[in-house]
């Protein structure tokens, strides 16, 4: 299938949140997010370095590359209150014609209803600009903030399989 992001996709924004694309320089801003986080070990980061600052290099440069190849990757997240860089978020296709809605957010700005926020945001950005029966999310099974925000998307558990060596529900919900 493969869809080719439209402009708006990097330029936009919801209630509290504006969504644009990643640089080399959100690095910096990014790395803190593996610094004894205890939620690193549903990600399947494992394999992006040995360093905080190695692993938010891999990431970012893997959705620039993203962005370059004209595929759906994640975002830059701001918070607009504060300017602040709070985390990575958007559309990543995946196999089979699945595009997943991801988020993943720096500490200190968990338990604000960011992620539900931004998977509403990126579930209707979705239906309203590609055609696309689904979407869906992959989640750690024993990622219970995740599973929450999936269920407050309105999406359920649809199979279950192994994802970067983890154990992992896909979550979907349809149009």
């Amino acid at each position: 299938m493969g869809y080719t992001p439209v402009k708006k996709y990097y330029t936009s924004e919801s209630e509290r949140l504006i969504y644009r694309p990643l640089t080399s320089s959100d690095i910096e801003s990014w790395s803190p997010f593996f610094e004894d986080n205890p939620t690193e070990r549903f990600l399947g980061s494992k394999n992006l370095g040995p360093t905080p600052i190695s692993k938010a290099t891999a990431w970012i440069e893997k959705q620039m590359w993203r962005k370059d190849e004209s595929v759906y990757g994640q975002l830059a997240v701001i918070e607009k209150s504060s300017n602040a860089f709070i985390g990575l978020g958007g559309i990543i296709e995946r196999e089979n014609d699945d595009y997943e809605i991801t988020y993943s957010f720096l500490p200190d700005f968990w338990g604000k209803g960011y992620g539900t926020e931004l998977a509403v945001y990126f579930k209707e950005f979705a239906f309203e600009n590609m055609d696309v029966p689904s979407v869906i999310s992959m989640i750690h099974k024993e990622n219970e903030a995740s599973i929450h925000v999936a269920r407050k998307n309105g999406m359920e558990i649809s199979s279950e399989t192994t994802f970067l060596e983890m154990p992992i529900w896909v979550f979907r919900v349809s149009r």
